[in-house]
């Protein structure tokens, strides 16, 4: 498919089979049953082609990298070729107006001013840019969860191993009953001496979602700061960090996003700007009032990576935000029930139900090694997964529920 064709198609799909779409919300139901209408899967289908994965591949690892649509993978092509013909400062220019537009884009996706996000590489680097700017001191303490990632776990102990402050590690039930259950870990932390809680909105080793706003509000009410890693909801959820009223939200482009590869996102909500130094400054910094232009300056870019995004933000828009986020609990709820039904003797890490999930579903099966079962289900079957906390398979719109039954039916195969 040509270029042009596909930024038609993206501009068509609402006007086509979308219409007739109805999946149920991520908020409004715990049980989502398969989808029933062809002309549904149709319409998914045409989306997966949009796509460059080989037809004997399934990409089911979007906790990890996603593919791009192949609209991004083209304008990213475009001005890389651009850029190779011409490295004058006068063409580079321009890539300071697209940076601009992307970073207006990203802040609109994730309901922020503009002023206050900015362009990092990855989710690790928002994190670590947080952790090492923030003024800290013997005495404060830092609420963890055990299931962050390293980037917003190992850093914060190693801060703190250098300046003195204190980390308390919390942990929430595995299987909650409540969103109670998973806001109380937290309460029951709190001390006059917290300054901040870190947290991930969606664990990548277990699958469990937190309550994310309630736990911010909880934090804010107290005088608290907040750290969201939104590594695994941004993009497979519809984010609005105002209402989530979070201190700081990081995330990476080339995750659930599906944009292209080594960017990242850094919230900073605006009354707390001027309590992060910059843990970078590379030439052309200044002092500044905006996040991107005083904590992101990190010297020589791939600017055609970061030009790139207004597409990405395109495709979800084209589809539609709340849309994505619904068929991806669409495709994970069925993927549960699956394994469930046919291979009755695996047993889940992740939450059955989407009111404590997302697009991550892990599992294990007894007497089987993991990585000895993600290696044979891609060099046997194709399938991409991943080693994290079990078998972890993370679905996404490029994904059908054909590859789904395809996927289930060789994890049987492998489980004999």
């Amino acid at each position: 498919m040509q270029l042009s064709h596909r930024r038609k198609f993206v501009k068509q799909l609402l006007a086509t089979s979308l219409t007739g779409l109805v999946l149920p919300s991520f908020a409004e139901t715990s049980e989502l049953a398969p989808p029933t209408s062809a002309e549904d899967e149709k319409y998914w289908d045409e989306v997966k082609k949009q796509f460059t994965v080989p037809a004997d591949h399934i990409m089911m690892n979007a906790a990890n990298l996603c593919p791009s649509p192949a609209v991004v993978q083209d304008k990213v092509q475009e001005l890389t070729k651009a850029l190779n013909k011409d490295v004058s400062f006068q063409y580079r220019a321009l890539f300071s107006a697209t940076r601009k537009k992307s970073v207006s884009l990203l802040a609109q996706f994730v309901g922020a001013d503009e002023n206050e996000v900015g362009i990092t590489r990855n989710t690790s680097e928002s994190n670590c840019m947080i952790v090492h700017g923030l003024d800290l001191k013997p005495g404060d303490e830092i609420i963890i969860w055990e299931q962050n990632h390293p980037s917003n776990n190992e850093v914060w102990l190693s801060q703190a191993k250098r300046i003195g402050f204190t980390i308390k590690k919390i942990s929430v039930p595995a299987a909650p009953t409540s969103v109670n259950d998973l806001i109380q870990p937290f309460v029951n932390a709190i001390t006059p001496n917290t300054k901040l809680i870190a947290f991930s909105h969606l664990s990548n080793v277990s699958g469990l979602a937190l309550p994310a706003k309630e736990i911010c509000q909880v934090a804010k009410a107290r005088g608290i700061m907040t750290l969201v890693d939104g590594a695994q909801t941004f993009g497979s959820m519809n984010i609005n960090v105002h209402d989530m009223d979070c201190t700081f939200y990081s995330a990476s482009t080339h995750k659930w996003l599906m944009g292209p590869f080594e960017n990242g996102v850094l919230y900073v909500q605006k009354d707390y700007f001027s309590r992060i130094w910059p843990a970078i400054i590379g030439g052309g910094w200044k002092e500044s009032t905006t996040v991107d232009q005083h904590l992101c300056v990190l010297g020589q870019r791939n600017e055609p990576s970061p030009a790139a995004l207004p597409e990405i933000v395109a495709f979800h828009e084209a589809i539609g935000i709340k849309n994505i986020e619904s068929r991806i609990v669409q495709l994970s709820t069925y993927l549960k029930q699956q394994i469930k039904t046919k291979i009755p003797k695996a047993t889940f890490v992740t939450p059955e139900s989407p009111l404590y999930s997302g697009g991550i579903v892990i599992f294990n099966l007894p007497g089987k090694e993991i990585h000895e079962i993600t290696d044979k289900l891609y060099h046997t079957y194709k399938i991409a997964t991943a080693p994290s906390g079990g078998i972890r398979l993370s679905p996404h719109v490029y994904n059908t529920m054909k590859d789904i039954d395809y996927v289930v039916k060789a994890i049987g195969e492998v489980a004999k």
